[in-house]
């Protein structure tokens, strides 16, 4: 069985990166997509992001236009701190984010360790 495309809501999207849990969305203008942010642990500048390729109408962009992307940001200094595969809308879509999401958290922690 092959995957394929899945439009992915931000109904969806809020449901798995929850407010309550510590995520949070974040204005650019510039993107014209919805994306989430969560602080690492004790270095708040330093920030796991996901943008999901959710556009202003709720749902993802056509098949094959974008991906979800995860990483992670140095908002003091406005650099990229760890950057991931992307994760592609299909039926696995979830479950691919969460582990994408969990690897870039413990590859930023590893390197705000070794710093």
């Amino acid at each position: 069985m092959s995957a394929s495309y899945y439009n992915v809501s931000l109904t969806e999207m809020k449901t798995l990166l929850l407010a309550e849990k510590g995520w949070s969305l974040v204005a650019n203008d510039q993107s014209r997509e919805y994306i989430f942010s969560f602080p690492l642990s004790n270095s708040p500048n330093i920030q796991v992001r996901v943008c999901s390729g959710i556009t202003a109408n709720g749902h993802s962009r056509g098949c094959g236009k974008d991906a979800i992307r995860v990483f992670a940001v140095n908002t003091a200094t406005d650099k990229g701190y760890i950057s991931t595969k992307r994760v592609y809308r299909l039926d696995t879509w979830e479950k691919n984010l969460k582990a994408a999401v969990t690897n870039c958290f413990l590859a930023a922690k590893a390197r705000r360790d070794r710093e």
